[in-house]
């Protein structure tokens, strides 16, 4: 885990994005959405990682019918195990947690249909200005308790599962 801290810094972002970090960008559309997608996707890649970007999770065993498709920001998969080590989202904190508890939900759902139970997830967020931090508590309770998903079914917790923010 400290490797991948090591790799999301304010450097290593400059190094793969100046655009993102020196030249400034103006948040319009999807732009700084799509500037940490590649970013996170940078970073496993530099750790050894097969990283790709907005990769849909298979619809297969019991959670097949689960919404509909779950596509993550970036997907880590080790080389040597070809499995799934890192989940990850990139989303906008505006400061309302009810922002963020869907995005929790599908890096939960993910790693279910992934079938890889200890893929570490990863929620990064921005936002513009100055908002009250997240309760995180609150957040990793919803991967280690699961929820309710929508027609009811329910998505189960992973008390093991790895929340990084």
């Amino acid at each position: 885990m400290s490797d991948i801290c090591s790799q999301l810094t304010i450097e290593a972002a400059t190094f793969h994005l100046p655009m993102w970090t020196e030249w400034g960008v103006r948040d319009v559309g999807h732009l700084v959405h799509s500037l940490g997608c590649t970013f996170l996707t940078a970073a496993g890649r530099d750790l050894g990682f097969a990283a790709v970007s907005e990769v849909p999770a298979p619809r297969e065993g019991p959670l097949e019918h689960v919404e509909e498709d779950v596509r993550s920001d970036s997907v880590w998969f080790n080389r040597t195990t070809r499995r799934v080590a890192l989940v990850a989202e990139f989303e906008r904190y505006a400061g309302k947690q009810k922002d963020l508890r869907p995005k929790v939900q599908t890096l939960l759902l993910a790693q279910q249909r992934w079938a890889c139970e200890d893929a570490i997830l990863l929620l990064a967020y921005w936002s513009v200005g100055f908002v009250t931090l997240p309760d995180h508590d609150s957040l990793r309770s919803i991967v280690r308790g699961g929820f309710s998903a929508m027609g009811g079914v329910r998505v189960p917790g992973n008390p093991k599962a790895r929340l990084m923010f």
